[in-house]
């Protein structure tokens, strides 16, 4: 059995849906597949309330075993690493990455003497900063650089992200993208590139009957951040004082909005579909800009599996959805097509919707995922 190893940025304990988490653990379907977690901090240590804190301190030799629907994953976790997005010098960031690529190298020696190098292969996810600084300690293991956002255009990535994104890329031997934004940044930085999109948990997402909601709400599915055009949601929010906006995620814009708006806060992922089941049209209000512009949200298929009407901005590339969803050009148009989305809703198109996400599912892409992880 092959082994593929995950170096990775997105966390094993979010409470979040992740394309890194749905992908990898479809894969223990057909292979061995062993998760290096993310880099925690000190900081992590102290104040994160999903960090493995028994597991960063050593505990059972920093593994976990997990057993999920697919198979088994070993989760590694590291000892907690020193803080570096406040290094504004090139040598100070270097020398105390250089100590977080040391420590991490532990770990990394551990898991690898484990398997077999000629059976496995190493995946990347998000992480290049950490994969260039421990790319000596791979034993040159077939590395993939799986990019699923813009690195560049991220506040959290700090000054050294792009820039260590570009040195990783040399020592890649496949890039693997999840739009096509990505596909176009990338497109002649590599010669191996392929684009693998997000896909949709049809347990999690499903609707067993195509009727047609009346409850007077309306929502939006993910966290309430910098991606969203708020004024945009405050206008659609007044248009509409009889509909119940809900927010089903957290809130990090702290602003004023009209009354019937609500937030629900974030909740576990078996209870999102019951939720996002009452609201009689759905939203992706995102605002356009380099960020944006590059993301294949996983909502449009979790809202399209829920047999649901979908209005969005015109952020990115969609034409994916072309038919499915309705793509809005200017804000009037978004707040004018919440209404007639929702009373030309019928049955036949709900049905159409859950079709075409069915088309869309983790197992298809997880299978795309390893035929690109084999060219």
């Amino acid at each position: 059995m092959q082994t593929i190893i995950c170096h990775s940025f997105p966390a094993w304990d979010t409470p979040y849906v992740k394309s890194t988490l749905e992908l990898i653990t479809r894969m223990a379907d057909s292979h061995r597949v062993i998760f290096l977690d993310y880099p925690y901090t000190l900081k992590d240590f102290l104040q994160n309330e999903h960090a493995p804190k028994s597991a960063m301190m050593g505990k059972k030799g920093g593994k976990r075993v997990m057993e999920t629907d697919f198979g088994t994953i070993e989760v590694y976790n590291s000892l907690p690493m020193i803080p570096v997005n406040w290094i504004n010098k090139l040598w100070l960031f270097e020398f105390v990455m250089g100590i977080n690529a040391f420590i991490q190298s532990f770990t990394i020696k551990k898991l690898l003497a484990t398997t077999d190098p000629d059976q496995t292969k190493l995946i990347n996810a998000f992480n290049p900063v950490y994969g260039f600084f421990t790319a000596k300690y791979w034993r040159d293991l077939p590395t993939t650089y799986y990019a699923y956002d813009n690195l560049e255009a991220t506040a959290w990535s700090g000054k050294w992200g792009k820039v260590y994104e570009e040195k990783f890329l040399k020592m890649t031997d496949r890039v693997i993208v999840s739009s096509i934004g990505l596909l176009n940044k990338f497109r002649g930085k590599h010669s191996n590139l392929n684009c693998v999109k997000n896909g949709v948990n049809l347990v999690n997402f499903s609707k067993s009957k195509a009727e047609k909601t009346q409850n007077k709400k309306i929502g939006y599915l993910g966290a309430f951040d910098d991606r969203i055009d708020s004024s945009l949601m405050r206008a659609a929010a007044e248009a509409y004082p009889d509909y119940t906006f809900e927010i089903l995620g957290d809130q990090r814009i702290e602003e004023e909005f009209p009354f019937n708006l609500i937030f629900l806060g974030s909740r576990p992922q078996n209870q999102l579909n019951g939720i996002l089941q009452t609201w009689d049209a759905t939203l992706i209000p995102f605002v356009k800009n380099e960020f944006t512009k590059t993301i294949y949200p996983l909502k449009i298929n979790e809202y399209l599996a829920a047999g649901k009407t979908v209005i969005s901005t015109d952020f990115a590339d969609l034409e994916d959805f072309k038919g499915m969803i309705k793509v809005c050009h200017t804000p009037e148009e978004f707040v004018e097509s919440i209404g007639k989305e929702i009373r030309y809703n019928n049955r036949l198109k709900i049905s159409k919707r859950i079709e075409f996400a069915r088309t869309n599912s983790w197992e298809a892409r997880t299978e795309q995922f390893l035929q690109a992880l084999a060219s």
